[in-house]
């Protein structure tokens, strides 16, 4: 698997040459080794406190050449845990949380998310619920802060939250710096096959 660790912002790209970088480098790793990838990342995850104290889970299905969470969705089932995962809805721009298991669709560019209309939490309810929120991205750096697709759901969703974040991806994925934008929300961790790292900003 490539390694993207460095830092590929500069004034001139910012998020938007950053992201295009990734997008082509992700696409491009060796598939060959990312199901033990995925499994170490688990076996990281599973030993946090945030998730050791945490019974209801909030986590992005992964797609594509994001780092496999499937695996984790059935480990958490089957430990009884409560798990509950996004959809993001064009109509008003915002993340809406759905009890897993439910009805999926799949989006054209591959990412599967609950059907609208799905039994979801109301927007009241999400922070008593939810206790932490496991999040993927095109990359994350070492201070926590995330890159994802550029649409917002997700860092507007954790904006105020009381519950922490955590990131999940591939040691590539792991960068010194990404741009941040006021709104941005670092994570309390990200998890990687090769460990756990804790910001430091």
């Amino acid at each position: 698997m490539s390694n993207l660790s460095g830092t590929f912002s500069t004034p001139a790209s910012g998020k938007n040459g950053l992201r295009q970088q990734l997008i082509e480098s992700v696409a491009a790793f060796n598939s060959a080794s990312a199901p033990q990838a995925a499994n170490d990342m688990v076996e990281q995850l599973l030993t946090l406190p945030e998730m050791t104290r945490s019974a209801r889970i909030l986590m992005c299905l992964s797609f594509h050449g994001e780092i496999d969470t499937w695996g984790l969705l059935a480990r958490l089932l089957a430990a009884g845990r409560e798990v509950y995962v996004p959809r993001a809805d064009p109509r008003d721009r915002q993340l809406h949380v759905h009890r897993y298991p439910c009805e999926l669709r799949e989006l054209p560019f591959g990412m599967k998310q609950p059907l609208r209309g799905t039994p979801e939490l109301n927007a009241g309810a999400i922070n008593e619920t939810i206790e932490v929120a496991l999040a993927l991205g095109l990359a994350f750096d070492r201070r926590g802060y995330r890159l994802g697709f550029g649409t917002g759901y997700f860092d507007r969703f954790l904006a105020g939250r009381p519950f922490p974040a955590i990131g999940m991806c591939y040691q590539a994925q792991l960068v010194d710096r990404i741009p941040e934008e006021p709104h941005d929300v670092p994570m309390a961790a990200v998890v990687t096959e090769a460990g756990v790292w804790r910001p430091h900003i």
